[in-house]
């Protein structure tokens, strides 16, 4: 897949095809649910990066990056963040806010599906919050993403909606704690934190029940023998 990335302010997106993550949901207007103009860039989730904020600032992803609310915050710590999500306006909002902060020299952007999306660089910090596709080919291509783009010792926060305690959503759509630490163990990382929680409604109104995943890529173990 072809994709364009850019600083923030000033760039325009070029080609953009939207993979399978996108075919998912074929009648879905994600682009309906962004203004494009910033005014939608929410706070951030403190519970999400607090893991990155224990690290030395380094490079960041947030993969489905929605209207930039995590990517800016990481950005104002210094860090130099990849925003990556497959609606158009969610992008143009985050570049709008990311203008707005002084930001744009630390965000690049793309718009992209996230199952077809492939990192150019390695990542210390990699965030995928409540941004996966349904259950399916989509999602296991989106965690290998997750994965493939972390550096060794790099750390993944991934936060879902807890298919075993929301009370909504299509079978499919929703994630369990299980679910999401065989797969990521599988794709080589350590696990390092997995719980359910409550989330505050404040951070994310649509429901409180929340699986969040803290994984690590380790570092190569092997030594040289002689």
């Amino acid at each position: 897949m072809t994709h364009t990335t850019g600083h923030a302010c000033g760039t325009q997106d070029g080609n953009h095809t939207h993979g399978p993550g996108a075919a998912s949901y074929p009648d879905f207007e994600w682009d309906a649910l962004y203004t494009g103009d910033g005014s939608d860039t929410a706070a951030p989730d403190p519970m999400l990066l607090a893991p990155a904020y224990g690290l030395l600032p380094g490079r960041a992803l947030d993969l489905g990056c929605g209207a930039g609310g995590n990517a800016l915050a990481l950005a104002e710590r210094g860090w130099r963040v990849t925003g990556v999500d497959l609606a158009p306006r969610a992008i143009a909002s985050t570049r709008a806010s990311a203008c707005a902060r002084g930001l744009d020299d630390r965000i690049e952007l793309a718009v992209a599906d996230s199952a077809t999306w492939q990192p150019e660089t390695a990542y210390d910090f990699a965030l995928s919050s409540y941004a996966l596709p349904p259950r399916g080919p989509a999602r296991t291509a989106t965690l290998a993403v997750l994965a493939t783009a972390l550096a060794p010792g790099g750390i993944l926060a991934l936060g879902e909606w807890d298919e075993e305690a929301c009370d909504w959503g299509k079978p499919g759509d929703l994630a369990t704690l299980a679910e999401l630490t065989e797969a990521l163990t599988g794709l080589g990382l350590d696990v390092v934190r997995a719980e359910r929680q409550v989330v505050p409604r404040i951070q994310h109104p649509s429901e409180d029940h929340a699986v969040i995943v803290i994984a690590r890529k380790p570092h190569d173990t092997l030594e040289t023998t002689g």
